[in-house]
C-alpha cells in the first residue's frame, strides 16, 4: 500500500438531493470541485454529514464513482464505507475499492457497543479488503462508544493500514497522548471548533462541516495553524467560530444544508427522520451566514 498525504483541511461533504429526495450526483460534483478550487485538500463522502445511515449501498457507490472521476488528481476523494456490520463493511470496500477513491474512513461499529476485541478483529477485517489507506472515525455522540486509549494502542497496533484518525471526542489529555505515541498517524480534528487547540497538540488538521459552506476560510485556518502561524490562526478561528456555533444548532447536517441553500446551492432537504431546519433557526442562520461567502477569509 502507497503512504498517502492526507493534508489539513478535508471537508465531510453533505449528500445533495433532488426535489423526491433522491441523490443528486451532479449536484455532489458540482460541490466537491467548488470546495477543492477553494483550498480544500479533498472531501469525504458519505459520513455523517453525508447522511451515510440512510444511503444505499448503490447511492454509496455512484457518488464514489461520480466525484472520484470528477476531482481525480485535483483533491482527495474519501468515500465513507463504515457500518455497525463487518460484513457490509468489508463487501463495501471491496466494490469501491474498483474505484477512483483515494482512501476510506470507518466509523467505529455504532450500536453494537463492540468490546476491544470485536473493535480490533472489524478494522483488521476492513484493513484486509483495502488496498488503500484507512482513516478510523471516532464519534462518540453518535455511536454510544468512546474508544480509550488503549482501545486505541490495539487498534492502531494491529492495523497499520490506518494512517489516519477522525477524533470527535472532547478529551484534549487522551489527543496529546496520541499524537505523542503514534507520530506516524495523522490525527484530524472532527469538531471544527476544536480545530486550532488540537493542532496546537500536534493534531494534522480537520475534517470540516463549516468548509461546505465556507471552504477558503476553513482551509486558511489550518494552513496558518500548520505553518505555526499562531496569531493568524487564532484571528481566523475567531471568525468563524459563530459559524461554527450555527451550524450546529440542529443535528447536523439539517443546519449546513439550509446553509447551503441560502448559498444558492440545491441541495435538498435531509432525508428523514431528519427533518428540515425550524423557521426560527434559518432565520438566525440567515443572518450569521450574511458574513462568510465561499471566497472569503
Amino acid at each position: 500500500m502507497k503512504a498517502m498525504e492526507w493534508g489539513t483541511t478535508l471537508t465531510a461533504m453533505v449528500t445533495p438531493m433532488n426535489s423526491v429526495g433522491a441523490v443528486d450526483t451532479a449536484t455532489a460534483v458540482a460541490l466537491a470541485k467548488d470546495i477543492i478550487d477553494n483550498g480544500c485538500d479533498g472531501v469525504i463522502l458519505c459520513g455523517t454529514t453525508g447522511e451515510a445511515a440512510t444511503l444505499t449501498r448503490e447511492e454509496k457507490l455512484a457518488l464514489f464513482a461520480a466525484v472520484g472521476d470528477a476531482v481525480a488528481g485535483k483533491g482527495l476523494v474519501i468515500a465513507g464505507v463504515g457500518s455497525n456490520s463487518t460484513r457490509e463493511t468489508v463487501e463495501l470496500i471491496r466494490q469501491a475499492d474498483k474505484l477512483p477513491v483515494d482512501g476510506y474512513m470507518i466509523i467505529t461499529p455504532y450500536y453494537n457497543k463492540p468490546n476491544q476485541a470485536g473493535m480490533v478483529e472489524h478494522y483488521k477485517a476492513a484493513a484486509a479488503a483495502s488496498t488503500k489507506p484507512i482513516m478510523l472515525y471516532n464519534v462518540p455522540s453518535r455511536t454510544g462508544i468512546d474508544l480509550s486509549l488503549e482501545d486505541y494502542q490495539r487498534v492502531l497496533s494491529n492495523c497499520p493500514g490506518i494512517t489516519a484518525v477522525k477524533e470527535s471526542g472532547a478529551d484534549f489529555p487522551k489527543a496529546s497522548r496520541l499524537v505523542s505515541e503514534f507520530p506516524e498517524v495523522a490525527f484530524f480534528s472532527g469538531n471544527d471548533i476544536d480545530t486550532l487547540p488540537l493542532m496546537l497538540l500536534g493534531f494534522k488538521g480537520v475534517v470540516s462541516v463549516a468548509a461546505n459552506v465556507a471552504p477558503a476560510a476553513v482551509s486558511w485556518l489550518t494552513t496558518q495553524a500548520s505553518q505555526g502561524n499562531w496569531d493568524g490562526a487564532r484571528r481566523t478561528h475567531e471568525y468563524l467560530t459563530p459559524l461554527f456555533s450555527a451550524l450546529f444548532i440542529e443535528t447536523n447536517p439539517v443546519p449546513v444544508k439550509a446553509a447551503l441553500k441560502l448559498q444558492g446551492w440545491q441541495v435538498g432537504n435531509p432525508r428523514l427522520p431528519l427533518a428540515r431546519l425550524s423557521e426560527e433557526n434559518c432565520n438566525l442562520l440567515r443572518a450569521i451566514m450574511k458574513n462568510y461567502t465561499r471566497e472569503g477569509r
